[in-house]
């Protein structure tokens, strides 16, 4: 079973009315970003750009899908790039396409710094400055933090406190993270990112 990488940032406060005033503000900042598409093996590159759309729900007695209205989730930004977006009233989440390894690999030397600005550029459009990375799949503390906080509408400030308090090491330094010393089960840090080289 896959592990992947998920990404959250703080964000500025947003409610349904607020997404919806400034959403198509955001989908041109992020069609501004120019970013490169997805290369599928077998299929080539991924055509098409940021496109965005709101939860919904399928209502067996009317037989149709409807507004979620009850969804955490205020809105999703999809794209045929690495990542897609969840934005929650007080927390980002970056979906991409690698798994939580890449952050361990050496091969990621390459990429690091190309993925570190794309990642800052897009929270920077929702009002973010920092991140922390979660993985999904039953990946120790991480996944439980994605899938019994993030999900569930905690908010970012919220989640870095329990684990500030829980005494979970933080990690910055990319270089140091070293494939042979993740254990999946027993996670020791957590690899957070408040991009200072990119803010000068």
């Amino acid at each position: 079973m896959a592990t992947d990488l998920h990404i959250i940032s703080n964000c500025r406060s947003f409610t349904q009315n607020t997404i919806k005033e400034h959403k198509d503000e955001f989908l041109a900042e992020l069609k501004a970003l120019k970013l490169d598409h997805i290369t599928v093996i077998g299929s080539g590159k991924l055509t098409g750009d940021w496109e965005y759309e709101f939860p919904e729900i399928y209502c067996e007695k009317q037989d149709k899908i409807l507004p979620d209205t009850e969804a955490k989730e205020l809105i999703s930004f999809n794209s045929p790039f690495v990542f897609n977006i969840r934005v929650y009233e007080n927390c980002i989440e970056l979906i991409t396409i690698y798994k939580y390894r890449f952050l361990y690999e050496d091969e990621k030397t390459d990429y690091i710094n190309e993925f570190r600005k794309n990642i800052y550029d897009i929270i920077s459009i929702f009002g973010g400055t920092e991140i922390i990375y979660l993985a999904d799949n039953a990946c120790d503390k991480l996944a439980e933090y994605l899938e019994c906080q993030v999900w569930e509408g905690v908010s970012y400030y919220d989640i870095k406190k329990d684990m500030i308090n829980k005494k979970l090491p933080f990690v910055s330094d990319y270089d140091n993270l070293k494939l042979n010393n993740l254990n999946y089960r027993n996670i020791k840090e957590i690899v957070f990112d408040n991009f200072k080289d990119l803010q000068q």
